[in-house]
C-alpha cells in the first residue's frame, strides 16, 4: 500500500513512516500528521531571528519528523529541548534525516517522551523560543488543547523574558483561526502572523515585547552560517535573499 514503508508500534500509537524523498510522509495511527516540508523549518528559524537577544535555549512541543528540532540545533544553543507523546515518532526520524544519529548525540540536545502540558507543569527550564506543531486536525482532543488559553498561559511562565511564542495552525474552517488569533492576541500583547512559505496554515509569533518588521537583510545576518545551509536545503534553487523576502512579506501585527 505505501511505498518504502516503516511500521512501529508502542503502548501510545501505531506509526507509519513511508515515502522518498521529498514526498516522505508520517502518519500516527492512520492520520497523516505531517510530510518533508520547509514550513517546519521556518517554525525554528523564524522566531529565533525575531528576538530582540542573542538566543540560548529553545524548545519544540510535538517532534513530527525531527525537522524543527534539527534546524534548532543548527544555532549552537546550550539546550535544544523537544517533548514528543509518542514514543516511536522519536525512533522514526531517522527515516526522515539521514543524520539523525549525529543529531541526537549532540550534548546540547535532549527529546523527552512526554506529554507538552506535562512537561511544562514540571520543568524548570525556561527557553528563548517556545514553537508549537500540533498534529491535525486542531479539532481534535489533543491538539485543541494547546490552542487553549490555559495552555497558552502555562506556555507564558516559561519562556525567558523577550521570549517568543511560535504556534502553529495548519489551516481548516476559519471560524478556527480567527478564535486561536484571538485567544493569542489575549494571551500576549504582541503577536504577528505569517502566511507559510508553502502558502498554506499561518505561523503565529507571541511575545511580551515588541516583534520587530524584521526585512531579509537582517534576517540572514541573524542565521549562524549551519542555520543558513539548513534554511536552504529545501529551497528549490531559490536564492537566500528571495527565499527569507518571500517569508517575510507574509507577515502581519495584529
Amino acid at each position: 500500500l505505501y511505498e518504502n514503508a516503516q511500521v512501529r508500534r508502542d503502548h501510545t500509537a501505531t506509526i507509519i513512516s513511508h515515502g522518498t524523498g521529498m514526498k516522505k510522509m508520517l502518519l500516527v495511527n492512520g492520520m497523516g500528521i505531517t510530510e518533508i516540508t520547509p514550513v517546519t523549518k521556518f517554525m525554528a528559524h523564524l522566531p529565533l531571528v525575531h528576538l530582540n537577544h542573542k538566543p540560548d535555549s529553545a524548545l519544540v512541543i510535538c517532534f513530527g519528523m525531527g525537522t524543527t528540532f534539527r534546524s534548532l540545533m543548527t544555532w549552537g544553543l546550550s539546550a535544544v529541548r523537544a517533548v514528543e507523546l509518542v514514543p516511536s515518532v522519536k525512533e522514526a526520524f531517522e527515516f526522515y534525516h539521514s543524520d539523525a544519529k549525529n543529531v541526537l548525540a549532540l550534548p546540547n540536545g535532549k527529546v523527552i517522551i512526554d506529554d507538552g502540558r506535562r512537561f511544562l507543569q514540571r520543568t524548570e527550564e525556561r527557553f528563548d523560543v517556545i514553537t508549537l506543531d500540533p498534529p491535525p486536525p486542531v479539532e481534535a482532543a489533543g491538539s485543541s488543547l494547546l490552542y487553549s488559553r490555559e495552555f497558552l498561559a502555562l506556555v507564558k511562565t516559561r519562556l525567558k523574558k523577550g521570549g517568543i511564542l511560535q504556534h502553529w495552525f495548519p489551516g481548516g474552517d476559519e471560524r478556527i483561526l480567527v478564535s486561536i488569533a484571538s485567544e493569542i492576541k489575549k494571551a500576549f500583547p504582541y503577536v504577528k502572523m505569517f502566511r507559510s512559505i508553502d502558502d498554506w496554515g499561518y505561523h503565529f509569533l507571541a511575545s511580551e515585547v515588541p516583534l520587530a518588521n524584521i526585512e531579509s537583510k537582517e534576517f540572514i545576518s541573524k542565521l549562524p552560517e549551519a542555520a543558513k545551509v539548513d534554511l536552504m536545503e529545501w529551497a528549490q534553487g531559490r536564492s537566500i535573499e528571495e527565499y527569507t523576502s518571500s517569508m517575510l512579506s507574509k507577515g502581519l501585527d495584529f
